[in-house]
């Protein structure tokens, strides 16, 4: 995305920069000023970071916006995906689009791009605002996750070290907490676990790991992999286990994929001992990049529910019943590009500069996140169950 300069009076602002779309409908607020020079407005709608033209786009709508300024609403109803799928409503009145392009062939990922364009009618760009849409619907989630297992999935490109070197660092920081926090001959839930990273870790833990994961392909082939773990196939957001029966619950990268964030975390506070502990890791949904930005980026496209540091620690955890102990976070991103030139800012390190080359500075800035965990790029979080 560029943010170009528009002339002085053109734009079209989103009210919210992210929409929640509960069945697929929902509506977004904008304010508007079209001055008296010609225009071009229309509502573009892509995958999450990914603007292709035709597989990725859903759709384009064109509107003729009244003049000179006003707010206008959108509603967004995309079960069918259809031309009727966008209407405008400015001053009570529906506004018709001029024109519209869709892709009823669209394969939605949870959550996608809108882009409120507005263009000389030559067609070229001078202004777009973005607003996120979030669609927290089980059937879209598992669609994503068959294509996701049907291609590459999460594995990095050839010498793209920056995810690997991630990954690595902190199994390193998790075993140690771990060894710190779970007690010998006790019993730890690791929900959500795909492959589980108590199984990659290859350590003879003295306690015993129940693992559960609600994707049935993951789970089967790895309990016959690792007999000495007990697995069972769940929903991390409900736990079939009475209260009360684990000393401590790991949940790796699972809490910005629930869509009721406070459930989930009473449903594992509920299945903890009194003072057990909840190791929690997650990205931080006000990493550097996103805090330059101005923007909500999600690291992943399946990520909808993203925390920041602040909101986990002071708010969610406290008000379900947990205590803060410590953490244990993971990487600054230091090498901004893009501060001043009006694209989207973005780390060199995870972009361009995502080469073997850059090893050493990327495992330097890896620890710093622990220093400003508020800026982080990843969580790490201990909290212990209050009585």
């Amino acid at each position: 995305m560029i943010r170009l300069r528009p002339p002085i009076g053109l734009r079209a602002v989103p009210v919210r920069r992210s929409v929640t779309l509960p069945r697929r409908r929902a509506t977004l607020d904008f304010t508007y000023s079209v001055g008296s020079a010609g225009f071009i407005f229309t509502t573009d709608i892509y995958a999450y970071w990914h603007h292709t033209h035709p597989e990725r786009h859903l759709g384009w709508w064109r509107f003729d916006l009244p003049r000179p300024r006003g707010r206008g609403t959108l509603h967004l109803a995309f079960d069918p995906i259809a031309p009727e799928s966008v209407a405008l409503e400015v001053a009570g009145r529906r506004v018709a689009p001029v024109d519209a392009w869709t892709n009823p062939a669209f394969a939605f990922d949870p959550l996608a791009d809108l882009e409120l364009v507005m263009r000389r009618p030559t067609g070229e760009i001078v202004r777009q605002e973005p607003a996120l849409l979030k669609f927290p619907d089980r059937d879209i989630l598992r669609d994503f996750y068959v294509r996701q297992y049907a291609t590459a999935g999460y594995t990095s490109a050839p010498d793209a070290p920056f995810l690997p070197e991630l990954h690595e660092y902190k199994m390193r920081r998790l075993h140690r907490l771990f060894t710190r926090h779970i007690p010998g001959g006790g019993r730890a839930l690791d929900v959500g676990c795909g492959r589980s990273l108590f199984a990659d870790m290859h350590v003879a833990y003295d306690f015993q790991v129940f693992a559960g994961d609600l994707n049935y392909d993951s789970v089967h082939p790895r309990a016959r992999e690792v007999p000495h773990q007990q697995w069972a196939v769940f929903d991390a957001a409900a736990v079939p286990f009475r209260d009360a029966q684990f000393d401590a619950l790991f949940a790796g990268e699972i809490i910005e994929h629930v869509t009721d964030v406070r459930q989930t975390l009473r449903e594992w506070w509920r299945v903890l001992r009194p003072g057990g502990v909840a190791i929690i890791t997650t990205p931080n949904r006000e990493r550097l990049v996103a805090v330059a930005d101005g923007l909500e980026v999600p690291y992943s496209r399946d990520h909808l529910s993203e925390l920041s540091y602040r909101e986990l620690t002071r708010d969610l955890l406290p008000s379900c019943g947990f205590d803060f102990v410590e953490q244990d976070c993971l990487y600054l991103e230091l090498w901004l590009r893009n501060l001043f030139n009006g694209r989207r800012v973005e780390d060199f390190l995870q972009a361009r500069g995502n080469r073997s080359a850059h090893v050493r500075a990327m495992r330097r800035l890896l620890p710093l996140g622990r220093l400003a965990p508020w800026w982080s790029l990843s969580m790490i979080v201990v909290a212990r169950k209050r009585a």
